[in-house]
C-alpha cells in the first residue's frame, strides 16, 4: 500500500547520518504507534542540532518541533515567522 511505502522511506531517511531531513505530511499516513515514532525521531533530530524541512498541514506540529514556519498557499508565501522573534 502507500502508506508502508511511505512508512518504509520514512524510517530508511530518519536512519540515515544526514544534516537534513525532509518530511512531506508522513504523518498523514500512520497509525498512532507510527506516529509516536515519527514524532520522537523528530525529537531525536532537533537533540542532534539537525534539520528537519517539514511540510504539514497540521499546526500542533508546527508549533511543537519547529523554530521557523512559512505558510504557503499555492505556492505563494501568505506568512513566516521565527519562534525567536519578540512578540
Amino acid at each position: 500500500s502507500s502508506g508502508m511505502h511511505v512508512r518504509l522511506a520514512f524510517s530508511v531517511a530518519a536512519h540515515l547520518d544526514a544534516d537534513v531531513l525532509l518530511v512531506d505530511e508522513v504523518l498523514a499516513v500512520g497509525d498512532e504507534g507510527f506516529t509516536h515514532k515519527c514524532l520522537d525521531k523528530f525529537a531525536e533530530f532537533r537533540r542532534r542540532n539537525k534539520s528537519i524541512l517539514l511540510v504539514t498541514h497540521s499546526l500542533d506540529l508546527v508549533e511543537k518541533f519547529c523554530d521557523e514556519a512559512h505558510w504557503l498557499d499555492h505556492g505563494r508565501t501568505k506568512g513566516e515567522g521565527d519562534r525567536r522573534a519578540p512578540a
